[in-house]
Parts: C-alpha cells; structure tokens; sequence
C-alpha cells in the first residue's frame, strides 16, 4: 500500500511553484499527486487529507486523476478536510475519517468587482459551481439527497465525521475500537487563505531568469574552455 499525502491548501501547478519558492511548504498541487500515482504503478493507495482546501477546480482535477487509476484508491481524513479537498476525496473508491477530524461542506466563494450586471452574473455563476459541487457530492452512492446537501453547505460550518457519515458524504470511520470521537478535538476554524500577489510572482520569474541567465553564462564557460583546450591539443 502507497500513501499520497494531499496537505495544506490546493493550488494550480504554477502558483505552487512560485509559493514553494517563497517558502511554503503546506500546499498541494495537482503535479504532486500525479507524480506520486505514476511512481505507485497501480498499487493500492490511500491518499492522506489535511487539508483546508482552495481552488475548486484543483479540487476536481485531483478527483479525476484518482478515478482514472488502475489501483485500489481510499481516501483519510486525519486532522481537517474541506472545500475543495472534500472534492478530490470523492475521487476515490472508499472515504474515511480518522475520530476527531473536522470537515466542512460549504458553497463556492470569490471576489467580483464591477457593475450590478456583472454582481448578477457572479451571482448566477457561484450558483452554478454550488451545481457542480453537488452533482460531485451526490454521486457518492451513499449521500443523502440534494435538498439535505444543500442545506448543509448553506450552513458554513465544522462538522464531525460521525455527522458526515450520516450524510453519506463518507464511508467509514476509522480508529482504535472502542474509543469515541472526543468533541475537545474541535479547536479552531480555518484561517485565511495564502495570499499570492503579482509582486511575489515577478520576484520568483525575476530568480528563474538570473537562475536561466547563469546556467547560460555556465555552459557557455564550459564550450569556451573546451574550444581552448581543443586548439591547445591541436
């Protein structure tokens, strides 16, 4: 068995890579797991969950990558799992959660400027990703039905395993027997999320320059010094 960790929040390949650069390490990008699929060549999986989520269609892409594996795929929740990362969850065969995790099923959220017409259409768009986010949930064999799921998700809050296996949103509980889920697990709420600004990319695109403009000057180093030795030879 492989374990695959999804840790800290979801973001795109290319922002994971400038936020890395910046010293975050708690992230998740799709590369990542795929990079860890293709080395467990078809072997069973558990994919490990601690995770605030982030963007949604991260969250998806993820999903899809598990279904699309030849192996056996079960998904751990072990200390909080939400938003997006309940999404990619559902792309594996089996759900769990460890006693004590906190998980949250909510509606997509963004930031929109501009005029009352353009206020509607993000409207009408969240409402439709909320859509897509059910369609996701609800395909789960075990989910309760789409009027109890939305109610849910228009709640914004913290729920406990043994509440997300009464919807249906998991399979199984995992844990010493015996042993109850204590509600002093409950500790904090998710903080804000990273903020990557146009500075932060321009000083990580500025590093990856001087990082190419030294290679080049290296190699180029290297062909001189070889041309000198050629003649010196000659």
């Amino acid at each position: 068995m492989v374990d695959i960790s999804l840790r800290g929040e979801l973001w795109d390949n290319d922002s994971a890579d400038v936020l890395r650069w910046w010293g975050f390490r708690d992230i998740t990008a799709p590369m990542d797991i795929q990079a860890a699929l293709d080395a467990a060549g078809g072997d069973e999986v558990t994919l490990l969950i601690n995770s605030p989520g982030g963007d949604m269609t991260v969250g998806t892409e993820i999903r899809s990558m598990l279904r699309r594996y030849q192996g056996k795929t079960t998904a751990l929740f072990q200390g909080y799992g939400a938003s997006a990362a309940t999404l990619a969850a559902t792309g594996c065969q089996v759900i769990q959660s460890e006693p004590g995790a906190l998980l949250c099923y909510h509606n997509p959220s963004a930031v929109a400027e501009g005029d009352y017409h353009d206020m509607r259409r993000s409207a009408e768009a969240l409402r439709n990703a909320r859509d897509c986010v059910l369609e996701v949930y609800t395909a789960h064999s075990s989910a309760k039905s789409r009027e109890e799921l939305i109610a849910l998700m228009e709640k914004n809050i913290w729920i406990s395993p043994s509440q997300a296996l009464d919807y249906g949103l998991i399979d199984e509980i995992v844990g010493l027997p015996g042993v109850e889920e204590d509600p002093a697990a409950f500790v904090a709420a998710v903080g804000e999320r990273i903020r990557l600004t146009a500075a932060m990319r321009q000083r990580y695109q500025d590093h990856m320059d001087e990082v190419r403009r030294d290679t080049e000057a290296k190699e180029k180093a290297k062909c001189a010094l070889a041309r000198l030795r050629a003649l010196a030879n000659f």
